[in-house]
């Protein structure tokens, strides 16, 4: 990287201390863009170093009122004018603008000001070095008249680290920079620089936004409102509202909420994803850690499309807690009483009724959910639908005026029980259960002469489980550490498969599930290898599951 600015074959190797000015403490924050000077000074004559006073290489990085004759970089001509528009930006979002040039430019309101930067550095990312060296050097020895140009250029820094990385070449001299001016209380500008520095840090680990951010995000931010009040669902249609920055991935906003329902190991908030649900859409996927909230938010608003995010538990390797607040309960309550409801959990063994223990554990949760309800009458036989799954409903036996008996039998116990202990009870009931904490997907698996057989896949911490859709007895049952590899393939028309590789590295076999969640199944199959990987503490054997 070459800075140039007015003079393009500036050099620094013959900096001297008997120059025209004295280096000042503002002057040291100008030796990081310097820096960058050195890199072609073996290029140059020592006789055409000699021209250059110590005043006329730091002019080039200090602040300045007057437009760039050029841009601070060697760029390609045709990237020239949106870099020069740039500075203009800059100086006019600082107030640097001259009077003349106001006249010319009455349309540079803020908001134009942050959009139009933001927009050139997306669309051609060799710019973002550029303005980010522009914005050093304006936040150099400012000498603005304008009183807030220095505060306000450091804000627009701040933007710019929220949205875009730097260059590996130039990322240590910005991050010194940052640095330096965070680390330094003198300076009025600290606590923006801290901001800066945060925001950069995040960018450079997350990688930056990828949509152009709203005209809505953009006023919000010039004005320095940084933070979005965002929705956010919890299982059971509770709400909760989290102030979300430009910076904020979703990481960010599943550890807030993991907090708040007192969930603080980092192991055990891996469990935790964020989903987006947008209507008319069938499949439900979970956005990625480091995927940028308002990136997300941003690209359905502008297609029109209703959507809502909802906190849900993923994986569920970790014991129930105990110690936890009542708001944990009350999401791992809503997310299992559903399933369970619906049959998802029961193994009926050959399409019969399941064993006696079953059995009770239903009328026992039956009456616990109607308790949870915060109903305190006894239930009737009517209720018995909203408290029962509906497959031992279907049943011929029991009937239902013995489960009535049995339910009836329960409630006594269940009604001296406060509603969010009833759940947690029904929680630690079917904790029992083997499908408990499972993930289900309806999968199709070919068998023989071509034929697909219809199958409910379940993920667990004990492994991959192939039932059959009706009674849910085990078909097919992998343990992961039996597992290989996973490999999605798409068919010419479409069709999404999941390749499963089991065996050892002797003896393997492929099994090709029809999967339209392929893609869910191979990441909850990667987090539950690398959860009991973890726990092991060893390195195991090297398997790919990708």
């Amino acid at each position: 990287m070459e800075l140039i600015g007015e003079r393009a074959d500036m050099s620094c190797d013959s900096l001297s201390a008997d120059g025209e000015d004295e280096a000042t403490a503002d002057d040291d924050d100008a030796n990081i863009l310097l820096e960058i000077l050195k890199a072609d000074s073996s290029l140059k004559s020592k006789a055409k170093r000699n021209e250059w006073t110590w005043k006329a290489q730091t002019d080039v990085v200090k602040w300045q009122a007057t437009p760039l004759r050029a841009p601070l970089l060697r760029l390609p001509a045709a990237l020239a004018p949106p870099a020069l528009e740039c500075f203009t930006c800059v100086r006019a979002y600082c107030g640097d603008l001259q009077p003349a040039e106001r006249a010319v430019h009455q349309d540079l309101t803020e908001v134009k000001c942050v959009y139009t930067v933001l927009m050139h550095c997306h669309a051609v990312p060799e710019l973002r070095d550029e303005v980010y060296c522009q914005l050093m050097k304006q936040t150099t020895s400012n000498r603005s008249a304008a009183a807030d140009s220095c505060q306000r250029a450091w804000r627009l820094m701040s933007i710019l680290a929220a949205y875009f990385t730097c260059s590996e070449t130039l990322r240590p001299f910005l991050v010194e920079y940052l640095s330096a001016a965070a680390a330094d209380r003198r300076r009025p500008c600290q606590g923006t620089a801290a901001v800066c520095l945060a925001n950069l840090r995040k960018t450079l680990r997350c990688g930056g936004r990828k949509n152009v951010p709203s005209v809505e995000e953009v006023t919000a931010v010039s004005a320095g409102r940084s933070a979005r009040r965002q929705l956010y669902r919890l299982p059971g249609g509770a709400e909760r509202v989290v102030n979300t920055r430009c910076a904020t991935v979703v990481q960010d906003i599943v550890n807030e909420l993991c907090e708040l329902i007192g969930v603080s190991s980092e192991a055990e908030r891996a469990e935790f994803s964020l989903y987006c649900i947008v209507a008319g859409d069938a499949l439900t996927m979970p956005l990625a850690g480091d995927e940028y909230v308002l990136d997300v938010t941003t690209e359905l608003q502008r297609a029109h499309h209703p959507f809502y995010l909802i906190f849900c538990r993923s994986v569920w390797h970790h014991p129930l807690r105990t110690d936890a607040p009542p708001l944990y309960t009350e999401v791992l309550f809503n997310q299992v009483a559903p399933d369970y409801l619906e049959g998802l959990l029961l193994v009926l063994p050959g399409g019969a009724a399941p064993g006696a223990g079953a059995l009770r554990d239903a009328a026992l949760v039956g009456a616990l959910l109607h308790r949870a309800a915060g109903l305190a009458d006894a239930p009737h036989a009517r209720d018995l639908k909203y408290l029962l799954p509906k497959p031992l409903l279907a049943l011929r036996e029991p009937r239902a005026a013995k489960w009535a008996t049995w339910v009836a039998a329960e409630w006594p116990a269940a009604r001296a029980l406060s509603p969010p202990q009833a759940k947690a009870n029904v929680l630690q009931v079917l904790s029992r259960w083997p499908l408990f904490g499972s993930s289900f997907f309806a999968v199709r698996r070919v068998a023989g002469a071509g034929e697909w057989r219809e199958h409910v896949l379940a993920l667990n911490r004990r492994g991959v489980h192939l039932l059959h859709p009706a009674t849910h007895e085990t078909d097919t049952h992998w343990p992961y550490s039996d597992l290989i590899s996973t490999r999605k393939v798409r068919s010419e028309d479409g069709t999404l498969f999941l390749d499963v590789k089991v065996g050892s590295l002797l003896q393997q076999r492929v099994t090709r599930l029809q999967a339209e969640q392929a893609h869910e199944v191979a990441r909850l199959v990667r987090q539950y290898v690398a959860l009991q990987r973890d726990q092991r503490h060893s390195p195991g054997e090297h398997r790919t599951v990708t």
